[in-house]
């Protein structure tokens, strides 16, 4: 190399170098406290897409969590009631078949009726306090909820209407409220006998009832099951993606710290080099 004053080439190679090294250790001692390879789009474009995407996919599928537990809530609040509603259905048909009895007067019929008067308006009571949260509206109204378990439009449960139907006397009651009706008026055995028909109907309908929320249920906490594996097998792809590798960014920051140290020294030297140029001057 030609010794030269203008224009100090080895200067120039070690300041390049000194500042390459800087911007990396700077690069490592970011994602060391951070904990973040891609930092931003700079660092990783098209990682940055794929984490993003993944992270999409994990907030719905962690809410879509959230909701089936609501939605399980749901279910165990309408089961519960219909759980209740049901002893006092097998309450009223033991009644009915007490009122049979031909040997009880007709005022102890009466008490029999009127007890299960009781039990009827303690029906309308049950569905009409069986609520969830804030709504006003009975959960035993006849009204479908769907749960929606992701962000996909057509990844719901739905509770149904037959599940959620009314059982009080304005709904699957309705008929043994008339038998009951009619025995109030006329305490004959065929009035007691037709409330144990309709007793067992309804016995029937809450039992099918209870069937359709425990499959739903069911379904539910399968699919949080599942998707919970789904978040944490996401989260764990996201990592691989965008998380810091301690071990290996931390051997780079060494390195980078070696050759910084070491930029330095060689621009001080190559600092010094044009004072040869002064040696052949003397």
């Amino acid at each position: 190399m030609a010794a030269v004053l203008g224009t100090n080439v080895a200067s120039l190679w070690a300041s390049k170098n000194l500042q390459s090294a800087q911007s990396n250790m700077a690069n490592s001692v970011e994602r060391l406290s951070s904990g973040l390879r891609i930092n931003r789009a700079r660092d990783d474009a098209a990682g940055l897409g794929i984490a993003n995407a993944l992270t999409q996919q994990i907030n719905s599928a962690d809410q879509g969590i959230r909701n089936l537990n609501d939605g399980i809530s749901v279910v165990q609040t309408a089961e519960g009631a219909l759980a209740q509603v049901s002893e006092m259905a097998q309450r009223i048909l033991t009644l009915s078949i007490q009122g049979t009895n031909g040997a009880l007067s007709t005022d102890q019929k009466v008490s029999i009726t009127s007890e299960m008067t009781k039990l009827l308006n303690g029906i309308d009571a049950v569905q009409a306090r069986t609520k969830f949260g804030s709504s006003t509206t009975s959960l035993l109204s006849g009204s479908s909820i769907s749960v929606y378990s992701s962000k996909e439009s057509t990844d719901s449960i739905v509770i149904t209407t037959t599940a959620l139907a009314a059982v009080s006397t304005g709904g699957s009651a309705a008929t043994l409220n008339s038998s009951v009706s009619a025995a109030t008026s006329s305490t004959t055995a065929a009035n007691f006998q037709s409330i144990t028909t309709a007793a067992s109907a309804y016995i029937t309908s809450l039992d099918t009832q209870r069937g359709l929320l425990g499959a739903t249920q069911n379904q539910m906490e399968y699919s949080v099951n599942n998707i919970t594996e789904l978040s944490a097998n996401l989260s764990s792809a996201r990592s691989r993606v965008v998380d810091t590798d301690y071990a290996t960014e931390t051997a780079k920051l060494t390195k980078g710290q070696i050759l910084q140290q070491a930029a330095t020294a060689m621009l001080a030297q190559a600092n010094q080099m044009p004072n040869v140029i002064l040696s052949l001057l003397k």
